[in-house]
């Protein structure tokens, strides 16, 4: 009985500390903006590829 009590109170412990880092961290990045733009991933368009790749096996 006194395990599973202190399992449980371990992680209700974690889960609290853990919503509080994340609370922490975003109203610190409200406050500290990054004037960086954020990094924009190229585009793959998979139905191009798709097409492409039926292409090349055809001939």
């Amino acid at each position: 009985m006194e395990i599973s009590l202190l399992l449980i109170a371990a992680l209700l412990y974690l889960g609290l500390a853990l919503g509080f880092v994340l609370i922490v961290d975003n109203l610190v990045g409200l406050v500290f903006r990054d004037p960086r733009t954020p990094l924009q991933l190229p585009s793959f368009d998979i139905g191009r590829a798709l097409a492409a790749s039926q292409k090349f096996y055809r001939k």
